[in-house]
């Protein structure tokens, strides 16, 4: 049983930075009370489950659980007992902080935070938020009531009740075992292939050894024979290229003339360009000018003319001269082009040539290569000892394999058996049903504690059945509120009832948020309060409510909360 002590917060919410406690387990009926929004919420139910699930009871953004006047140094700790064993565990916003503390040590926290908080909930509080919250807490606001979870999560909820949940822990490690025994199996399976192909591969060569086939030496040479083949045409096929290359280097001898050539040709049409632009410069200077512009005397217009005549004749001359060297330029072009194709087939024959040259070598190899083969043929030994011996080694190998998969095999028989055992329509199936009459039992009885007269009846599935005295069949929506949460609260207590049985989700605390505030009539108040007091003194009932004038009378202590300058605070307990 778990048996809450205190919870104590700073910074949370809409307290301040001076820590607020709350005695847990100090009177068995507490009312809570205060205006909306002066923290009772965060006081009771966001604090305590932030502090054990990592995460508050209503939808409230984690960021927004540090108080946003402070902004930093969000701190709730809380402190039960598991029998004899002491437990804090403190978890903090801006900074970061999870810790678990048994016996005033700190729990080793080397694993990662997720892997923490499942050793919490699976190896201390042996349950999660969802049964938490069935088993401790009944809210009118964030909750959501057993009837309404999905039939997976009712499932779970039960489990960790009943203290089954072991079983789907031990379900999920056997699958993993599985896994990784049919992946035994499969690279046992290869092994085993391997295995077989080594022997075979052996008896094959161990025969070869014993024959010393000539058989086998006459293939080779018929090979060598084939290859010295081939090898003879790549070399007919080099002699002939090689020909072809040195006919065309032959013919392309008159190149290194016919560059030179065309080089020169190039350097006197360049001159004669020159020239004929100086003569036009200078005819143009006689046409322009009748003074000499050096020595500054009149230049005769005889003169003048008798130059520019010259000059027109020398430009004739010019472009005579450079017309035959225009036709000749082209011709030696033309001659340089036939050069240049007969290189590039050069080029590519010489490519060609040293391609089968390259396939010649490649055969020579091959050749050297079955000649080493038939030598190592001729000399080996005929002693095959060592090689039987190899093949023995071989066969134990296979048989050690086959016996490794019998035994892996009679592993998995065993697995589907167990397999069976732990799934749901297992171990837990039977367990559910024997404590199936019991939980409709205590349902309808505190069911009929709160007048509300009807058979209330859960199937192996979770799926609900609620007849009326005429025998009416009824589904949990088809209620008013009111009478929703009369079977809210008769599932709250049954499962704390079948808890203490069990000794597995049981504990001291039960906080109702709001619950007197909504549907419950002053009858329905006054028969659960009833039900509450009957609980016993081992149980800390805290009622958070609005209704503080018709309720005060009826608790012990009360707790009550204010705010004020934007901090709650509690003032009077």
């Amino acid at each position: 049983m778990i048996n809450f002590k205190t919870v104590r917060f700073r910074n949370f919410g809409s307290f301040g930075n001076n820590d607020t406690e709350i005695n847990l387990d100090k009177h068995n009926f507490v009312l809570v009370s205060g205006n909306n929004g002066h923290g009772k919420s965060f006081a009771l139910l966001d604090s305590i489950t932030f502090a054990l699930f990592g995460k508050p009871f209503r939808k409230i953004n984690i960021p927004q659980l540090t108080n946003s006047v402070n902004q930093k140094d969000c701190m709730v700790e809380v402190d039960f007992f598991i029998g004899k064993d002491e437990y804090k565990i403190r978890r903090g916003l801006k900074p970061k902080i999870f810790e678990i503390f048994k016996d005033g040590k700190l729990i080793d926290q080397s694993a990662k935070a997720k892997d923490y908080q499942r050793m919490l909930e699976e190896q201390i509080l042996k349950m999660n938020y969802k049964s938490f919250t069935q088993v401790v807490i009944l809210g009118s606001s964030s909750f959501v009531p057993f009837m309404q979870l999905t039939a997976a999560d009712r499932r779970s909820v039960i489990e960790d009740i009943l203290d089954i949940n072991v079983f789907s822990l031990m379900n999920g490690i056997l699958k993993t075992r599985i896994a990784t025994l049919k992946e035994e199996e499969r690279e046992l399976g290869y092994e085993i292939s391997i295995a077989k192909e080594k022997i075979d591969i052996q008896n094959k060569h161990i025969k070869k050894v014993q024959d010393k086939s000539q058989e086998s030496i006459k293939e080779i040479q018929e090979d060598i024979k084939t290859i010295i083949g081939e090898a003879q045409e790549v070399t007919t096929s080099m002699s002939s290229l090689k020909s072809k290359i040195d006919e065309l280097k032959e013919e392309i001898l008159c190149r290194d003339s016919l560059s030179a050539s065309l080089s020169k040709i190039n350097k006197l049409k360049d001159n004669i360009d020159k020239n004929i632009k100086n003569t036009e410069n200078d005819i143009e200077f006689y046409m322009d000018n009748t003074n000499c512009p050096t020595c500054h005397q009149n230049i005769q217009d005889d003169h003048r003319h008798e130059m520019i005549n010259d000059k027109k004749k020398k430009i004739v001359e010019y472009n005579e001269g450079l017309s035959q060297i225009n036709l000749k330029l082209e011709t030696l072009s033309d001659e340089l082009s036939v050069v240049q194709s007969v290189m590039s087939d050069i080029a590519e024959k010489e490519k060609e040539h040293s391609e089968l040259n390259t396939e010649l070598s490649i055969k020579k190899d091959r050749i050297e290569t079955a000649n080493k083969r038939i030598n190592s043929i001729k000399s080996k030994d005929t002693d095959d000892t060592q090689e039987k011996e190899r093949l023995k080694e071989l066969v134990k190998e296979l048989a050690d394999l086959d016996s490794v998969k019998e035994s892996n095999t009679s592993q998995m028989h065993d697995y589907g058996i167990v397999s069976g055992l732990l799934k749901d329509s297992g171990i837990k199936s039977k367990i559910i049903k024997y404590y199936l009459p019991i939980m409709n039992r205590l349902i309808n009885k505190y069911l009929g504690s709160m007048d509300f007269f009807a058979q209330f009846h859960l199937d192996e599935n979770f799926n609900e059945t609620i007849k009326s005295r005429h025998r009416d069949e009824f589904s949990y929506m088809s209620f008013s509120e009111g009478e929703k949460m009369r079977i809210d609260l008769a599932l709250l207590l049954s499962w704390r009832e079948v808890a203490r049985l069990k000794n597995s989700a049981n504990t001291n605390l039960l906080i109702l948020d709001e619950v007197f505030d909504s549907s419950l009539d002053s009858m329905g108040t006054d028969e659960f309060m009833k039900l509450l007091y009957n609980l016993g003194k081992k149980v800390n009932v805290f009622i958070i409510s609005h209704r503080t004038d018709q309720l005060s009378d009826k608790f012990e202590h009360t707790i009550t909360f204010e705010k004020k300058n934007n901090f709650s605070r509690i003032i009077r307990t």
